[in-house]
């Protein structure tokens, strides 16, 4: 199942949704949605009561967000692989959905969560698991960092999407290198009615790991 597919992303099959609501309450905290699409989770954030900052690399989906969300959440363009925009210690939280495992490497935007963040601010990053079933063009093992791809089908048209595997290890420790300590895993599982409307898509990952979510806590920069 490819990262980022509707099925997982929209509506309440949305993959870090339970584990942003383990953050409530949201209400006058200020969240940024880093990688935020077409502004479906900013949307989400803003029916909470969070002050919303939303940011893409794509400018199709910032106006997608901005259609999405009108002048409710604050909208820009910038890219994850870049020192974000914003100023030191503004923010409460900051979830990054299907977004990272794009990037060869981690340290920029990872500190640049730190950075914004302040002391007790959280992150929810949902990725691609690191024991999820290998792609055809994965030519290295489990503890490889490598550039793997997936194709697949939609609305008839072929489309091939490249991103990073790295082992556990090197997760856990981009995390903390950034001085953010894991707070919780979830490994979600398609839902009873998301097979039910996707049997086909869904066979293959009703009983292996495709993503995983983490919850993280910021209180300082690491020793």
């Amino acid at each position: 199942m490819p990262p980022g597919s509707p099925i997982w992303s929209a509506g309440p099959h949305n993959l870090g949704r339970w584990t942003l609501q383990s953050t409530r309450p949201l209400a006058g905290r200020s969240v940024l949605d880093a990688g935020c699409g077409s502004g479906a989770q900013c949307a989400w954030l803003l029916g909470e009561g969070a002050d919303v900052t939303g940011l893409d690399l794509s400018p199709a989906m910032v106006d997608q967000a901005r259609q999405r969300c009108g002048s409710a959440a604050k909208l820009m363009v910038a890219d994850l692989a870049d020192d974000l925009p914003l100023e030191p210690r503004s923010f409460d939280g900051v979830t990054c959905s299907l977004a990272l495992h794009y990037l060869r490497d981690w340290q920029v935007p990872l500190a640049s969560f730190a950075r914004i963040l302040r002391p007790g601010g959280w992150v929810v990053i949902s990725l691609d698991h690191p024991f999820g079933a290998p792609l055809p063009d994965q030519r290295g093992g489990y503890f490889q960092h490598q550039l793997v791809s997936d194709t697949w089908n939609k609305a008839d048209v072929e489309v091939t999407q490249h991103f990073w595997r790295r082992p556990l290890g090197q997760v856990a420790d981009a995390f903390a290198d950034a001085g953010l300590l894991i707070e919780r895993i979830s490994e979600p599982r398609p839902s009873a009615e998301a097979i039910r409307r996707f049997p086909t898509e869904l066979r293959s990952v009703v009983d292996s790991p495709s993503f995983i979510v983490y919850r993280l806590r910021y209180w300082g920069a690491p020793a």
